[in-house]
């Protein structure tokens, strides 16, 4: 007992003993922004659908099912082998298929919500038969879809990563349309002219960020899937620059923002890190010309993290297009977020795609199989963002 305690005490000595942060971001319940929906708690470097795609344990099966109807029952989650005996598909008049693996299942969730409510939005008899994978490898999606081509369903929407496009490219045939809504057709090396690619581009953002930049070019970047994607775009779009990695475990950003006076900033991190860049800036008395982001910090969260001022020079850009107010009220209701979640709009475009062709319920259109996207740019107050016009 006497050793635990001696070992207390020296760690409490230890903590005491360490340095301060240059700067802290603004937490909760520090005259936070007033916002309707409510604030997730951040951690560093978190996991995203579209940064890490972490391995998943393979489980008995490589499948399980869901259908759900308009009714507002869902069924047991069944193996492949059993039957759905007590639902008739035949009285729909739509049937979907929603497929993801299960490495995505966190974000399946609200784009599933999405589907559903935009189902019940148009009032539509419908069944939404919903299909976990056990990974993203050939032989599960095959039989994903085999298992969907045996129910007769030909509208599916697909919620893989881009690593899954190869096989989905050789899985998907004249039985189907399936809608993408994390792939962009640049990722594909082959031409499938049933395949509908719905994700947002990180290029067209930078793009028309970069209207803004006085040449002065500055990049801060991370070693994580979703960085290195956008730095990739910021490479094809923006000239030559200085370009500075930013360590996942970097604490410290006093050292960091040295240098940045009358530059054109490009913010390629996670919001927490996001934050603290612009934090110490203002705490350094640091001034860039302009401070860049793209969809990745497009996030309410970012508000909360930091003070108005801290934000003055920055302009971000956003892809989720404006949809009727009873729709995406509809939708958020069931557990989605249509404000800034570009996942569940895209699921969105697709969904109403699928149903409707390029109706005007939704702004963003499909020409030549791949969602055609207008970002818009913003600036930030206490209250959210507002429209550059």
């Amino acid at each position: 007992m006497r050793q635990i305690l001696v070992l207390l005490f020296v760690v409490f000595a230890f903590l005491g003993c360490n340095q301060k942060q240059v700067v802290q971001l603004k937490m909760p319940g520090q005259k936070a922004p007033v916002v309707k929906q409510s604030t997730p708690k951040m951690e560093e470097d978190k996991v995203t659908v579209v940064e890490e795609f972490t391995p998943v344990e393979i489980m008995e099966t490589d499948i399980k099912e869901q259908i759900i109807n308009n009714n507002g029952s869902s069924n047991e989650v069944l193996e492949p082998n059993e039957k759905f005996s007590n639902i008739d598909t035949t009285k729909a008049n739509v049937n979907l298929a929603f497929v993801y693996p299960a490495s995505l299942s966190k974000y399946a969730k609200s784009s599933i919500n999405t589907v559903a409510g935009y189902l019940a939005f148009k009032n539509l008899e419908y069944n939404l038969t919903v299909i976990e994978t056990s990974n993203e490898n050939f032989d599960t999606i095959q039989n994903a879809f085999s298992n969907i081509r045996d129910k007769n369903i030909n509208k599916v929407i697909a919620l893989f990563s881009p690593n899954a496009i190869n096989s989905l490219s050789k899985v998907v045939n004249s039985d189907f349309k399936v809608y993408l809504p994390l792939i962009e057709k640049k990722d594909s090396l082959e031409n499938n002219d049933n395949l509908i690619f719905g994700s947002i581009s990180y290029e067209e953002q930078l793009k028309k960020l970069s209207y803004y930049s006085n040449g002065n070019n500055i990049l801060f970047y991370q070693d994580t899937y979703l960085s290195r994607n956008i730095k990739k775009a910021y490479n094809n779009v923006v000239s030559s620059g200085i370009e500075r990695e930013i360590k996942n475990s970097e604490k410290n950003f006093k050292g960091v923002v040295g240098g940045l006076n009358a530059s054109s900033l490009y913010l390629n991190l996670d919001i927490v890190k996001s934050a603290l860049v612009l934090s110490q800036l203002r705490a350094s008395d640091v001034s860039p010309a302009f401070i860049f982001g793209t969809q990745a910090i497009y996030d309410l969260n970012l508000l909360t993290l930091t003070q108005d001022e801290d934000r003055k020079k920055l302009i971000v850009a956003n892809s989720i297009g404006e949809v009727d107010k009873k729709l995406k009220d509809e939708i958020n209701s069931m557990g989605a977020d249509l404000n800034f979640s570009w996942v569940d709009y895209s699921t969105l475009v697709g969904v109403n795609y699928l149903v409707d062709g390029n109706s005007n319920l939704i702004p963003t259109k499909i020409e030549n199989n791949e969602a055609i996207y207008m970002p818009r740019l913003y600036k930030s107050t206490s209250f959210g963002f507002v429209e550059i016009k």
